[in-house]
């Protein structure tokens, strides 16, 4: 296994553009992160100015100083907006194992983006990084990030009860994973 990132290296797809996160896309990540719908069922809270989203920058910027696991930036081919950010939130070495995240602009929800990148991001951990499993999980009330994890050909593994703490209560959480050598097996169309 390598034992670095690769310097996240900008990956495309058919629609999208995965790049590293720029101090000029403070406005853009302001406006799909000040949704409230949008970190509904994750750890962080809605963006209350353009501020935060800089300091969300800036804490990916430094991850990338340090050629760890980060954060790419989701942008449209066909506009150039940044609409969304994802990448590795938990990345353990030694076990070659990353934890994938993500979140997207609510203007984009349902059109398959998200699955899109998330296919874009295990190719890159299996093929460039060389990591032998990636995973995700969902909290229960969230039943539509789940179907994202399927549609990356990611395997349920089981309930999580009270894993994740965030804003003031305990959530279950639904986890999926697929490993590399199940990545392996599949037709190059639905990877």
């Amino acid at each position: 296994m390598k034992e670095k990132f690769c310097g996240t290296p900008t990956l495309e797809t058919e629609r999208l553009i995965l790049r590293k996160l720029e101090l000029t896309d403070a406005q853009d990540v302001y406006d799909y992160a000040k949704n409230p719908e949008v970190p509904r069922f994750a750890s962080w809270e809605a963006h209350k100015s353009v501020d935060d989203a800089i300091g969300y920058i800036e804490f990916e910027l430094n991850r990338y100083e340090n050629d760890e696991a980060g954060a790419w930036g989701i942008v449209l081919k066909s506009s150039g907006k940044l609409i969304g950010a994802m990448g590795f939130v938990h990345f353990e070495e030694a076990n070659s194992c990353g934890e994938i995240g993500y979140a997207l602009s609510r203007d984009y929800w349902n059109d398959g983006i998200t699955t899109e990148a998330v296919k874009r991001v295990i190719r890159f951990a299996f093929e460039e990084i060389n990591i032998n499993r990636v995973s995700a999980i969902h909290v229960v009330e969230n039943p539509a990030s789940g179907k994202v994890m399927q549609k990356a050909n990611m395997a349920y593994e089981g309930l999580l009860r009270q894993k994740m703490f965030a804003k003031e209560k305990f959530w279950d959480v639904k986890q999926y994973a697929i490993l590399k050598e199940d990545w392996l097996l599949l037709s190059d169309d639905l990877k």
